[in-house]
């Protein structure tokens, strides 16, 4: 039986937050977090991944928001 046959009884949960500045005494903060549940919780691969797609969705909400 291989690893990806087990049960995923793991998970790996990460969150990111970043503060903008606005000027004139304002800022916009903004969290993102994602949670996954797997067999494998200390591959770095793993990791890296949900890292990325969370990062990604920051990015993708601060060009939103860059735009209006």
């Amino acid at each position: 039986m291989t690893i990806e046959n087990f049960p995923k009884d793991g998970k790996i949960w990460v969150s990111l937050g970043i503060t903008k500045n606005l000027g004139n005494y304002e800022s916009l903060r903004l969290d993102a977090g994602a949670e996954v549940r797997t067999n494998r919780v200390d591959d770095d691969s793993e990791w890296e991944h949900l890292w990325e797609k969370v990062d990604e969705q920051i990015e993708i909400k601060l060009s939103e928001l860059d735009k209006d």
